[in-house]
């Protein structure tokens, strides 16, 4: 197991990325487990806690007794650097066992901008960065996700990938496993991997050759087993009502991208927009019944203590039982102030409507995505919109109150011209205006975001050469200067990113040399645009021999064999040609779900069908219309005269003051992340908490003065309010099944009268601090007693907002004290707090190291608040 000093957890950002233990999070026996799953997604780790495939796939496999998953991400370059600095491996978050101990290590692959990621974290394991070289002992590399649809460039560095959709083949995979390892490990690695030639959706790269001409033109992909099967068709889940969810989702400790419930409605799209890989890689469409939902609802926020949930799927408003959804999930959760939003929206009014329904608790931004600034080029992609349905729909949100609006577009698309990027403009100042015609005043902010296009296989633009980069850039200066309106913002991806995604989007496996050389030559976290250095790839390229402009600028022949054939999704290749034919003519297909069939070939070639409820709701919707008795609605008269006879009650609410602690597992978590941890368990213990009134009401919780990152807490202070009396006893056992481990609620009292603020009646903070020392204890005394007689010590605090001077001797309640205890100094602090802060004990103690030489290295300091109190008094007390 990896033990990681206090020092490096002291030095590097957001600790709280390495420590794990989160709620929910599963520990297991790993000498009873007989297969362990590494689950990583080759980013940081706000980016991984947010991928529900993973999420799902670690719940599945815990829940098999004899199965242990735990996760990994990728460590920002600050804690990377110390870990090559010190030799430290990389290291699941739940034992912090060394990577390459476990069975397999799978990567979720999202975008190919995340490869260079995926050496690295290999390179930090320990483990062979190709899969040729990896001995018997190392674990099984897997890959999975959407980038399996051509995985060619990287599947030199792989044993095997997971073609579609995981839930079931995961414990297949596993199955295989333990009857190959209990058989004695038949045949060794090449043993296992040839048993899974049997399993349906696996892709074993080294039992395949690939094949080039003379001209250097990728012929076929040659098997070389007799088991391996010419095509690998993609896994499917034929009914999502039956297949197994995540129910005990993970909550982090710290701010993630989707820190929210993702409640998934549907797999699969069918609206057919030729530019859209997952609209392929999904098919068909398969709808949860509204029962299952709903259930999987209450499961998900008794289990997370979370106030918000996105309904998700790649079109969500086009779930067909969604209106009754919202109705009933409303119902089901009024008063209990949790939101519900959609990641995407239909451009129509029937979504704002429910848009509007859904954001009475919290209102933020719309979203839209024309993808096209003309009506020509959104038939080409077979968007399916109008610039009316656009209009409508903004104006049906600004009737409703919004005034912020998101449009997403592309740039680069195939048969583009210059006046559809200006229409992009135009059609940006046409919202703006019509906001001014409904308001009366301006005032909304409409964001243009544009991303350049990268096509990519398996959809009808495989065969299309992407733009250059210097032409990119020029379109976006064009559309740059077509934008006036001080309303509309404007952002756009860099071209650079855009085309090194191409060039690995369409290539094949002559590219793995390349991106090897690349990531030895520091590329990693490419998708981050500070950290992105195109130089390193172009360098690579040319070192390697390979022209890059092969892959991503040549506009492939129809008929041409294709490097990624061999793993597919079950759509024809026939149907794509004809949707490029349809393309260029400007001609729109129709949406397979609730029409007729398009002849895309993914059903039968799978053998499974389109799961849509939209007739059996339209039914059962029709009938409780004819049952239900005509609503006679009161008159104004009367709708006042109740009023008078019951009028609104005036809250009274009831405030409780608690002493609780910060321990070791939570020393590393933010102030603010803590006091979303102690609302979670809040919720998650049902208490009838208070919320502030307004159109973003939170939760009436507000704990004492802040807590630095790193120290750990005997007595942190948290007073809420409550809109029932309970007694304090009840309150505090319901509470404390819910804390996490570390945070322990000690006394719990209920105030009465009135209450000063804790963050206005806290004027001293007491400390310890303990620092592993071995020298001389008087070295430590005298530099102690020269910083106490002192007259002045001033310490420089710089943040990324400012500089600013601090007294620290006017901060001081009493002299430092300092003893030496089994090996350890023992400082201790006694602080002034005012309404303006305090001086940190790090500070003090950095600044006595560097003024008055004392001779420790506060790096390696614990600090623990063990008190705060008022006029003398501990806060508990007041």
């Amino acid at each position: 197991m990896v033990q990681l000093d206090h020092s490096i957890l002291q030095s590097v950002l957001k600790p709280a990325r390495y420590t794990g233990g989160e709620w929910n999070a599963v520990r297991k026996d790993w000498d009873a487990a007989a297969c362990r799953f590494a689950l990583a997604l080759p980013d940081v780790y706000e980016v991984g806690m947010s991928n529900l495939g993973l999420a799902i796939l670690y719940e599945i496999l815990n829940r098999r007794a004899d199965i242990l998953a735990e996760r990994v991400y990728a460590p920002w370059v600050d804690m990377e650097e110390k870990m090559r600095e010190k030799g430290i491996p990389l290291f699941s978050l739940e034992s912090r066992r060394e990577i390459h101990t476990f069975d397999f290590l799978g990567f979720s692959l999202q975008y190919e901008m995340i490869y260079s990621n995926v050496l690295n974290m290999l390179d930090l394991a320990g483990i062979p960065l190709y899969a040729s070289a990896r001995g018997e002992d190392a674990p099984f590399i897997v890959g999975g996700g959407p980038c399996v649809y051509n995985i060619e460039p990287i599947a030199d560095f792989f044993d095997f990938f997971v073609i579609g959709e995981g839930e079931e083949v995961i414990l297949e995979i596993a199955d295989a496993f333990i009857t190959w390892r209990t058989a004695g490990r038949p045949g060794g690695r090449r043993g296992f991997l040839t048993r899974l030639l049997d399993v349906d959706g696996i892709y074993v790269p080294s039992f395949y050759e690939p094949q080039y001409d003379a001209a250097g033109n990728f012929t076929e992909l040659r098997p070389l087993h007799p088991g391996a099967r010419p095509v690998i068709y993609k896994r499917v889940v034929k009914d999502m009502d039956d297949v197994m969810s995540v129910e005990h989702p993970i909550v982090p400790y710290m701010d993630i991208v989707h820190n929210r419930l993702m409640l998934d409605l549907f797999r699969g799209c069918s609206r057919g927009c030729r530019f859209c890989q997952a609209g392929i890689a999904y098919r068909p469409a398969r709808e949860r019944t509204e029962a299952c939902l709903r259930r999987m609802a209450h499961g998900l926020t008794e289990a997370t203590g979370y106030d918000e949930m996105s309904l998700t799927s790649l079109s969500s408003a086009d779930y067909s039982c969604l209106g009754r959804l919202v109705d009933d999930l409303m119902d089901d959760y009024r008063g209990e102030q949790i939101s519900f939003s959609l990641p995407s929206l239909r451009i129509d009014s029937f979504s704002i409507d429910l848009a509007h329904k859904m954001q009475q608790v919290r209102k933020s931004g719309l979203t839209f995505a024309p993808e096209a600034g003309t009506q020509r080029l959104r038939d080409v992609i077979n968007k399916g919109v109008t610039e009316e349905n656009l209009i409508e729909a903004c104006g049906a949100a600004f009737r409703h109150g919004w005034k912020q609006v998101k449009l997403y577009f592309m740039m680069g698309l195939p048969t583009e011209t210059d006046e559809d990027i200006i229409g992009i403009a135009r059609l940006a100042k046409r919202v703006v205006d019509l906001y001014t015609e409904i308001r009366g005043r301006r005032g909304v902010k409409v964001t243009v975001s544009v991303s350049c296009f990268v096509p990519k296989p398996y959809t009808p633009f495989q065969w299309f050469g992407q733009l250059s980069i210097e032409e990119f850039q020029r379109r976006q200066q064009l559309l740059k200067e077509h934008i006036t309106d001080r309303s509309i913002s404007f952002h756009y991806h860099d071209a650079r990113l855009s085309v090194i995604e191409g060039v690995f989007a369409r290539g094949d496996r002559r590219l793995a040399p390349a991106l090897y050389e690349a990531w030895r030559n520091g590329a990693k976290f490419d998708g981050w645009s500070d950290l992105f250095d195109d130089a390193r790839y172009f360098a690579a390229f040319e070192t390697c021999g390979i022209d890059w402009t092969y892959f991503s600028r040549r506009t492939r022949t129809i008929g041409e064999p294709l490097p990624w054939a061999h793993t597919s999704p079950g759509v024809l290749e026939r149907f794509l040609r004809q949707e490029w034919q349809k393309a260029l003519a400007a001609s729109l297909t129709v949406d397979c779900r609730r029409t007729h069939c398009t002849g895309c070939g993914i059903c039968p070639t799978l053998g499974v069908d389109i799961v849509d409820y939209a007739a059996v709701e339209q039914q059962r919707t029709a009938e409780e219309v004819q049952a239900a008795p005509a609503e006679v609605l009161p008159t104004a008269a009367q709708t006042d005269e109740t009023n008078v006879k019951n009028p609104p009650q005036e809250r009274t609410l009831t405030t409780y003051r608690g002493l609780i602690t910060k321990g070791e597992e939570l020393r590393y978590v933010s102030h603010l992340d803590y006091a979303n941890l102690f609302v979670r368990a809040c919720r998650r213990a049902h208490l009838p908490m208070a919320y502030s009134e307004g159109f973003n009401p939170h939760m009436k919780v507000a704990f004492a003065s802040a807590l630095s990152l790193g120290a750990a807490s005997d007595a942190e202070y948290v007073d809420f309010e409550m809109t029932e009396v309970l007694p304090a006893a009840e309150v505090m056992t319901r509470l404390r099944r819910h804390l996490p481990v570390g945070a322990d609620m000690i006394r719990l009292r209920m105030l009465e009268g009135k209450h000063k603020a804790l963050m206005a009646d806290v004027d001293e903070a007491r400390y310890r601090i303990a620092v592993a020392y071995a020298g001389d204890a008087a070295l430590v005394e005298e530099s102690v007693r020269r910083y106490n007689e002192a007259e002045t010590a001033v310490w420089h605090r710089v943040t990324p907002k400012k500089k600013r001077e601090i007294e620290t001797k006017a901060f001081l309640k009493s002299p430092v004290t300092v003893r030496l205890e089994d090996g350890r100094l023992i400082f201790w602090m006694n602080l002034v707090v005012t309404p303006a802060g305090s001086v940190k004990p790090i500070e003090i103690l950095t600044l006595m190291a560097r003024d008055f030489d004392l001779p420790i290295d506060p790096g390696e300091a614990y600090v623990t608040r063990i008190g705060l109190f008022s006029e003398g008094r501990a806060l508990i007390d007041r």
